[in-house]
């Protein structure tokens, strides 16, 4: 039984030269809870909107699926966490994972007593499967900590992957993924012509975006104002 895993933070590329100028607007924590998944979003999207830069994108699934061969009764089970890829009816038999992600979720911290978002395949080391990592190509693989399992870790080098999936799972990451880059995510899940199970609840996250540009506006304003009152004084 191989299983197929996909993050779709894969796609969403951030800088990885910490000298990089737009470094810094990508300083976000990740926390698989409410406020991480919903609410932080929207003063991170006005970080980019005050310096008026786009939102960035997620970019590059178009045509993913394309590049694998699945067994006729192969189905895709999806989750906002990663930590659900160890799920019971996800995990049953499985002898290798093969992984496209841009973290080796192999074990960063001691271990909790459940699979969490960050060391799931350390689970699947302890049962026997192989492991293998496939990063995308913006990511450099020198930035994560060892794994504390064995894992091959390669970047993604493109085009088909060998051998049969008999099994998909495919997670969408709100802690590290944006809220505006929702509907390229279901896109992508409606792309995969695989029989779809869902893991728990994944719906479209609020994001008013005409609002946040409001705001930026207003906030830029005000700042103009404030520099030319100090300007008087």
């Amino acid at each position: 039984m191989r299983l197929l895993v996909v993050d779709f933070d894969y796609f969403f590329p951030v800088p990885q030269d910490p000298e990089d100028p737009m470094a810094p607007l990508y300083a976000w924590a990740h926390f698989e809870t409410p406020y991480y998944l919903g609410e932080v979003w929207e003063e991170r999207a006005l970080a980019f909107l005050l310096r008026g830069l786009p939102l960035p994108q997620a970019r590059g699934w178009e045509g993913f699926w394309e590049r694998f061969a699945f067994a006729p009764e192969a189905r895709l089970y999806y989750a906002d966490s990663n930590a659900l890829a160890f799920h019971p009816e996800v995990r049953q038999g499985v002898r290798e994972v093969v992984l496209f992600d841009a973290h080796h979720d192999a074990g960063y911290r001691p271990l909790g007593e459940e699979p969490a978002c960050d060391d799931w395949m350390v689970y699947y080391a302890r049962q026997g499967a192989r492991l293998r990592v496939f990063y995308p190509s913006w990511r450099d693989p020198s930035l994560e900590p060892a794994p504390v399992v064995p894992v091959e870790r390669v970047k993604d080098p493109g085009g088909p992957v060998e051998g049969i999936f008999q099994r998909v799972f495919l997670c969408r990451s709100g802690a590290w993924v944006p809220p505006w880059a929702d509907e390229a995510f279901f896109a992508f899940l409606e792309a995969a012509s695989l029989p779809k199970v869902a893991l728990e609840a994944v719906a479209r996250r609020p994001f008013d975006l005409e609002g946040l540009l409001r705001r930026s506006e207003e906030e830029a304003l005000g700042l103009r104002i404030m520099e030319r009152l100090r300007g008087l004084f």
